[in-house]
């Protein structure tokens, strides 16, 4: 199995710093960076939460795994999740508008 040389990423406080030439990878990259990031800390949080609340017997273990969101719950969920995913795509799409 060969090793592939990763490209030097950007110093500490760069936001500058590019590894495509195209605008579009640029900014899918960067999101999908972004995310990673904020999905590795909130399960860090929820890990704990979740370790928390069994370790004090204020809930089962796997309660969370069960538990299905109803009524206004789940219509607030899946809004959130929509206005997410637009916030993603905005940068990809005002990119795809601009003229060449």
């Amino acid at each position: 199995m060969s090793e592939t040389a990763l490209p030097e990423g950007p110093r500490a406080g760069d936001r500058h710093t590019t590894f495509t030439d195209d605008p579009v990878k640029e900014h899918l990259l960067r999101g999908l960076v972004t995310v990673a990031m904020e999905l590795s800390v909130t399960r860090e949080r929820v890990a704990t939460l979740e370790a928390l609340l069994v370790e004090n017997g204020v809930l089962d273990q796997g309660a969370a795994d069960a538990y299905e969101p109803a009524g206004e719950d789940a219509g607030k969920r899946a809004a959130e999740r929509e206005k997410l995913v637009a916030a993603i795509l905005a940068p990809i799409m005002e990119s795809l508008a601009r003229p060449s």
